[in-house]
């Protein structure tokens, strides 16, 4: 299930974008230019003293189960250059070299856009859950964004931009996580393990063969028990490959303590216990042994409710 991954839903959606012109502020306007222009209107993460100063956070920051987002506007694929064909494949149809073939281009721009946040499975209400939730947090932002897509209703509910979404949805195919810090506990077969079923399929067909020969059975049974049991080692194979790519399908197991507010919450102790060791350099241990009691009750390191470095900012 490439869309989901260890306890993190990965949503790829290619959203068309509108190819008439615009008339606003009594200009003519792109769509392209505007969806542009709203992108770069979009306040980005805290993640720099000068971005602290100003305040601005990113709208994604307002919903708690958001890890990573990306925008993108593709105006149309890149051209590899002409498809090479074998000069003998040209002269037995007749082609003329000089002819170009066909080759791929969009019909209109398209918006990507990319998101990672928490799931507990990868199950279609749980995108719905999430993009309605997003809505509620950042409908007038995302409003702004997607109001020049094809088909896309501003006046629109969260549950109309979850539908409207999915529509544009297309499959997640490299996830990114990247929480694990031990090996996760996968789900091994060995080659032994699999090859099994259709060894033991084969060799009951050869002892069913072998025993219709000792009793004289007329050729066309024994032939009709080799083809059964060609038919029933194939069976076996395919079944067993099936096995083999439904196991290659499993998604890995949530990572411990990866959803967002204990990333959060690891984020600012991880800041606050180093400034914490480079304070207490020197003491005895005594005074260290209290020193370390009044951080436990000023960061309560197993409350992720708080108090925890807050989302689209880089310290603490």
């Amino acid at each position: 299930m490439p869309n989901f991954d260890g306890g993190h839903y990965f949503l790829t959606a290619l959203i068309p974008i509108r190819t008439d012109l615009i008339e606003l502020d009594g200009l003519r306007n792109s769509p392209v230019y505007l969806v542009r222009e709203s992108l770069s209107l979009l306040p980005p993460a805290m993640q720099s003293k000068a971005a602290e100063e100003i305040g601005l956070n990113s709208p994604f920051a307002k919903n708690l189960r958001t890890h990573f987002t990306r925008f993108a506007v593709i105006d149309d694929v890149s051209w590899n250059g002409r498809v090479p064909v074998n000069p003998l494949v040209v002269a037995a149809k007749g082609l003329n070299p000089v002819v170009g073939g066909a080759y791929d281009e969009l019909t209109c721009p398209f918006l990507l856009w990319a998101v990672d946040f928490d799931a507990a499975s990868g199950e279609a209400k749980e995108l719905e859950s999430y993009l309605i939730d997003l809505w509620k947090d950042a409908g007038d932002d995302l409003r702004r964004v997607f109001t020049y897509c094809v088909g896309f209703d501003a006046k629109g509910d969260g549950r109309a931009f979850a539908s409207y979404i999915a529509k544009c949805q297309i499959e997640t195919t490299m996830p990114f996580n990247d929480y694990w810090i031990d090996p996760p506990p996968f789900v091994t077969a060995s080659a032994k393990a699999l090859a099994l079923p259709v060894v033991a399929v084969g060799l009951a067909a050869l002892v069913a063969i072998g025993l219709a020969i000792w009793n004289g059975t007329p050729w066309y049974w024994v032939v009709g028990l080799i083809v059964l049991g060609l038919v029933a080692i194939a069976a076996s194979v395919y079944c067993v490959y099936r096995y083999a790519l439904q196991k290659g399908e499993t998604p890995f197991p949530t990572a411990p303590h990866s959803d967002l507010r204990s990333v959060l919450k690891a984020l600012y102790l991880q800041q606050n216990f180093t400034r914490f060791v480079i304070a207490t350099q020197g003491r005895d241990s005594t005074s260290l042994h209290a020193e370390f009691g009044r951080f436990l009750q000023r960061h309560k390191p197993l409350d992720v409710a708080g108090p925890t470095q807050p989302a689209g900012v880089i310290r603490s």
